[in-house]
């Protein structure tokens, strides 16, 4: 396939040989008891370039993506890469009137969406800004606006006329909005090429000892890092992705159970489901290793998974700023470390310094001191790049994520971490999960409050009982003021809790501690 539009990044470069090289028959994605073949991603990136040369897009080659995790979907994420445009996210679990101030916000010219999200008002809120529509279907892309063109603009557009160099933008991707609205965060061609190969690399080593590897699978939301993560090594390396487009507990076990995979990537709110299921061992016999991140790991989890199914555990730090995860762990570490070092993150990947500071003075630490977690990536510039988030690092340079700066509950002279709380009531037998937030109190500043989900077939604990058990588990301090319970906890697109949605809804319930 060669596609008129002028690509000339190494990223696109490297891509799109990539898929020239892929077998046309052979299976690009599973999806929903369907199989696409990479011949359908090819029409489908052909026909794409050929709708967006319809609309000038001026010296950046931006176009609005409301991605959703379908085959499709990551087709037209992999075209917009190949011909060198960026591919600037919107997230879909929100409402269209949000989306239409975004697209309005930003002055896009193009707009890439399913057909289920091309609605009345989305189609003329296009129509009114001039905007190029392009609807993605089950098996291919079509047209849904074309704006008149001016006399002066040729009606075929043969591409940008921004250079198209390594240091441009690809991706604007989304974070992932645990404490606030998401973030829009630009992501380089080189940025993008340099975690791809990464990712392949550790593709390559987790499936050393199959005899056929099995597809990618990804339950990852592609409007974030995570996802795209996920899917540019699949085109790099040519090989299947089995979707879901989001996370059920049954649906994944199938898929498990098809392709035996060697490595599973799972959010840590998925192993939580999988221990409360406790399955038995044989169900995970392909898996010799666990991946996952983006969320804290309740150790008692972890260690169902290590000691019980002896499947090691590699959890991992990234971030959307980084272009992806920064630390990790190989698998001669876990053989070694994974049980000394549980709840470690790893350590930082090549390419990658980290460091911990004060806080307040932002002076250096000591090992295994708590504070604010640095790190200069290589793939991102020369630069430290402070994070909001609290770590501390061991004397072998392994990292421990304690939580968000955020989301500390000052009570009174005590730092109080949510988390940690949280994971403590998560060990009580009538509790599947947990959250704590903090809430503003006039005297003490802030007091801890606890969130909770009932296990199924289990009676509600009353505050009694609630307080006993937080007494034999927590200090003093951290015991909570009030608990509230709700039939699940609001999460993010990415499965992290999310804790804006957790205080407007105890904001809505008028649930404040007295």
């Amino acid at each position: 396939m060669k596609l008129t539009h002028n690509a000339s990044s190494a990223l696109a470069t490297s891509l799109g040989n990539a898929l020239a090289q892929c077998a046309t028959s052979d299976t690009a994605f599973y999806f929903k008891d369907r199989e696409y073949r990479w011949q359908d991603v090819r029409n489908t990136i052909s026909i794409l370039d050929q709708l967006l040369r319809k609309q000038p897009l001026g010296d950046s080659p931006r176009v609005a993506f409301i991605a959703r995790s379908r085959p499709m979907h990551i087709s037209c994420l992999w075209g917009l890469l190949i011909s060198d445009r960026c591919a600037s996210m919107i997230h879909c679990y929100q409402s269209t009137a949000k989306i239409i101030n975004d697209i309005r916000k930003e002055g896009y010219r193009a707009l890439i969406a399913d057909q289920q999200d091309w609605n009345e008002d989305l189609l003329a809120a296009v129509q009114d800004m001039g905007c190029l529509g392009i609807a993605i279907t089950e098996h291919s892309v079509k047209l849904r606006h074309c704006p008149e063109q001016d006399a002066a603009t040729p009606a075929d557009v043969k591409g940008s006329t921004a250079p198209q160099d390594d240091s441009a933008t690809a991706i604007e991707t989304l974070s992932s909005g645990t404490t606030g609205a998401p973030k829009r965060i630009q992501l380089s061609r080189r940025n993008l090429a340099a975690s791809t190969a990464a990712a392949k690399q550790a593709l390559t080593q987790m499936n050393a000892s199959a005899s056929q590897p099995a597809p990618i699978i990804s339950v990852l939301p592609l409007s974030n890092i995570s996802g795209v993560y996920a899917s540019t090594p699949a085109l790099a390396m040519g090989m299947p992705m089995a979707i879901l487009e989001k996370f059920q507990l049954d649906d994944w076990l199938a898929i498990v159970q098809r392709f035996k995979p060697v490595a599973a990537d799972i959010p840590p709110a998925a192993m939580a489901a999988l221990h409360q299921r406790q399955l038995p061992k044989e169900v995970f016999s392909s898996i010799k290793v666990v991946r996952t991140g983006a969320a804290p790991l309740d150790r008692e989890v972890q260690a169902y998974f290590q000691n019980e199914l002896g499947i090691p555990v590699n959890l991992s730090y990234g971030a959307s700023e980084f272009c992806g995860v920064i630390t990790s762990w190989s698998m001669a570490e876990l053989a070694e470390y994974s049980a000394s070092k549980m709840g470690s993150c790893g350590r930082a990947l090549p390419g990658v310094e980290l460091r911990i500071s004060d806080p307040d003075t932002g002076a250096v630490l000591a090992a295994n001191a708590v504070g604010r977690l640095e790190a200069k990536v290589n793939r991102v510039g020369p630069d430290w790049i402070a994070t909001s988030d609290q770590a501390r690092i061991d004397e072998d340079g392994f990292m421990w994520f304690e939580g968000r700066l955020e989301e500390t509950i000052f009570r009174g002279g005590f730092k109080l971490s949510p988390l940690l709380i949280a994971e403590q009531f998560r060990r009580h037998p009538a509790l599947a999960d947990a959250a704590v937030i903090g809430v503003d109190e006039p005297r003490l500043g802030q007091i801890p409050v606890a969130v909770l989900v009932l296990k199924a077939g289990h009676s509600q604990p009353d505050n009694d009982e609630l307080n006993r058990f937080a007494r034999d588990h927590l200090s003093a301090p951290e015991i909570p003021s009030a608990y509230y319970f709700v039939d699940e906890l609001p999460r993010t697109a990415s499965y992290k809790i999310s804790l804006l949605e957790l205080k407007n809804l105890i904001s809505e319930l008028h649930k404040t501690p007295k």
